[in-house]
C-alpha cells in the first residue's frame, strides 16, 4: 500500500476503454432484441452497491498506480489474462448482438469484466482494484441471478 500513488494510469485507462467499448456501442445502438433491459436488483443495497463498486473500480484503474511497477506491466501474466477476459467479453457481446441471448452468453458477460479488472489490479500491483473487483463480482452475480435465474 505504501507504493500506491494517485496518478493517471495509462494501463488502467486502456483496460477501462477496451472493456467499455461494447457497452458504449450498446448504449448508442441497442439491439432489437434486448434481454438486458431492466436488469436491476430489487434490493437497493445490491443495486447501489453494484453501481458504486463499478464506479470505484473505474476510478481506481484510472487514478491509482504502483510506483514500483515497471512500464512493461502490460506484458505480465495477469495483464494477459485481463486482455483475454476482455476479448471473450467482446465475443459474448457479438453473440448478444447477433440475437444469442441465453444465460450461456449472459453469465460470461457478468463475470468477465470483474475478472479483467481483478487481473489488471494484480498486474499493476494495485490491490484495492483487485479487492473492489472481487466484491463487485459478487454484487454483479447477485443482480444477474435475480434477473436471469439459472
Amino acid at each position: 500500500m505504501k507504493n500506491l500513488r494517485l496518478r493517471f494510469s495509462y494501463y488502467g485507462a486502456l483496460i477501462v476503454a477496451v472493456q467499455a467499448l461494447p457497452n458504449i456501442i450498446w448504449a448508442l445502438f441497442p439491439p432489437a432484441q434486448n434481454r438486458l433491459e431492466g436488469n436491476v436488483s430489487s434490493v437497493p443495497f445490491i443495486e447501489y452497491g453494484e453501481h458504486i463498486l463499478g464506479v470505484a473500480i473505474v476510478v481506481l484503474l484510472l487514478f491509482l498506480a504502483n510506483k514500483t511497477v515497471p512500464n512493461k506491466l502490460h506484458r505480465s501474466a495477469p495483464a494477459i489474462i485481463s486482455y483475454i477476459a476482455i476479448a471473450l467479453y467482446w465475443l459474448c457481446w457479438g453473440f448478444y448482438f447477433a440475437g444469442m441471448q441465453s444465460n450461456i452468453v449472459l453469465y460470461p458477460m457478468v463475470f468477465l469484466p470483474p475478472v479483467a479488472f481483478f487481473c489488471a489490479g494484480l498486474a499493476g500491483k494495485v490491490w484495492p482494484t483487485s479487492a473492489a473487483s472481487a466484491v463487485f463480482l459478487v454484487f454483479h452475480m447477485l443482480v444477474a441471478l435475480e434477473n436471469f435465474p439459472i
